[in-house]
């Protein structure tokens, strides 16, 4: 069964989320941030005030500056929350218990339906941490991509015997980075499709999974 290695937090990443120890400040927390999530889904990160904020939280600013130190530090809160979402999501579908029997197009196109479905209903958050241009967002982005490559990898192996076993590993690593790459896309340019067609979200997905495949038998 494939486990998730411990991937942990940094001194860095730790000081500026400062999590609370009280049940009363974890809760107040969570109201911040839900707030600032749905504050983002409505309007742009950059347009956001930490007064806006309170008022939404039903908080005081002081008690958000006692846990964030900027906008910053709640949108990297926020990906965070969904970082060990993620993780726990991924390694129930990366299990090859779940995918015994199955072939290779079977695995490749039920992963890629979940990383559409996961990642876009997300999209303002990640649109935010993207463009935020965070050292700690941009570290556990790659943390993210990687996990997810090593045990997609373990998954996928032993349906690659057409290729080298050398070239297994690779070649799942570049079909994620390619597909993610799409979605990112979608997730910076929500309203303004940067290519010559407008793809739904449903042709997206089946021509995720088909670029997926070919890159696995023609790597």
């Amino acid at each position: 069964m494939f486990m998730r290695t411990a991937l942990e937090t940094t001194s860095t990443l730790h000081r500026r989320l400062r999590p609370p120890r009280q049940v009363r400040s974890r809760e107040s927390q969570e109201r911040v941030l839900n707030a600032f999530a749905a504050m983002l889904a409505e309007e742009p990160f950059e347009k956001i005030t930490m007064a806006d904020l309170a008022r939404r939280a039903r908080v005081a600013v002081t008690s958000i500056y006692a846990r964030f130190e900027d906008k910053r530090a709640l949108v990297l809160a926020l990906h965070e929350r969904h970082f060990e979402e993620t993780l726990r999501n991924m390694d129930t579908l990366l299990d090859p218990d779940r995918w015994e029997g199955a072939d290779l197009e079977t695995v490749v196109r039920a992963v890629v339906t979940s990383i559409v479905r996961r990642l876009l209903p997300r999209a303002h958050l990640l649109r935010a941490a993207l463009l935020v241009n965070d050292r700690d967002v941009e570290t556990r982005v790659a943390e993210l991509m990687r996990h997810g490559s090593e045990g997609l990898a373990a998954l996928l192996r032993p349906r690659l015997r057409h290729l080298q076993p050398r070239d297994r590993d690779r070649a799942v690593d570049f079909a994620s980075r390619a597909v993610l790459a799409v979605v990112q896309q979608r997730l910076l340019f929500p309203t303004a499709e940067p290519g010559r067609y407008r793809l739904s979200d449903s042709e997206l997905t089946r021509r995720l999974g088909a670029l997926f495949l070919a890159i696995l038998r023609n790597p």
